[in-house]
């Protein structure tokens, strides 16, 4: 878990994941962004996804992104919160599911990943080019990744900013946000190159009071890059 403190003195992380585990038995039907980014992420999956290879899905949540992948393509789902990855393992039990904090490097005996999915958590990523290390080191030589970032062109100053989630679902949490240079940095410095970058359109997110946008970037793991 991350250090970064929230309300008493809890991790923030943590806090997040009690929101989560809270979520999990209505999340799929009651998160409407899930209905912006779904169409996208199959998409990216039919044409990225090949027969035997292995998948990771960063803040899996329930699953339901991967769940119907073809039976051989190995799945592995990290998330904070329990209660998400039991629902996961429910809907597809051959797949693996870790309790796991993007912030960390992914564990070794892992193994490498040829499709990497950091899609609808990474609001909560308070350092956006060490988390894009961390899949980054993860990945196969060639693997692809889908990465969606929380977008904010109206910022003041450059970099990153933040704003408080929802003082009634996640008080002292922030929701994080990185500019374009900013994003597009985090992927030099992980070693990723650009296949496609995308703006995509807003919707009105309730919890956070605002119209949320997402960088949507297509990445590649250099094939030369030596493992991290």
């Amino acid at each position: 878990m991350d250090g970064e403190r929230g309300p008493g003195g809890a991790p923030q992380s943590a806090a997040v994941e009690v929101y989560y585990d809270e979520s999990a038995p209505h999340y799929v039907p009651g998160w409407r962004s899930v209905q912006h980014y779904g169409p996208l992420v199959a998409d990216f999956l039919l044409r990225a996804v090949t027969p035997g290879c292995r998948v990771l899905e960063v803040g899996c949540g329930p699953g339901q992104l991967t769940r119907d992948l073809a039976p051989d393509v190995l799945v592995t789902g990290v998330d904070l919160s329990a209660r998400m990855l039991e629902a996961a393992r429910a809907g597809r039990p051959g797949g693996r599911y870790e309790q796991h904090d993007f912030h960390d490097p992914l564990p070794g005996g892992w193994g490498r990943f040829d499709v990497v999915l950091a899609v609808g958590c990474l609001e909560f990523c308070r350092d956006l080019t060490a988390t894009l290390r961390n899949l980054a080191g993860a990945c196969a030589p060639g693997a692809r990744l889908l990465v969606g970032v929380v977008e904010d062109r109206a910022a003041r100053g450059s970099g990153g900013s933040r704003r408080p989630f929802s003082e009634e679902g996640l008080p002292g949490v922030d929701l994080h946000c990185y500019d374009l240079p900013a994003q597009l940095g985090a992927v030099t410095a992980a070693g990723l190159s650009v296949s496609s970058y995308r703006f995509v359109p807003a919707w009105w997110h309730e919890e956070y009071s605002w119209l949320v946008h997402y960088g949507w970037w297509e990445l590649e793991r250099d094939r030369d890059a030596p493992r991290a």
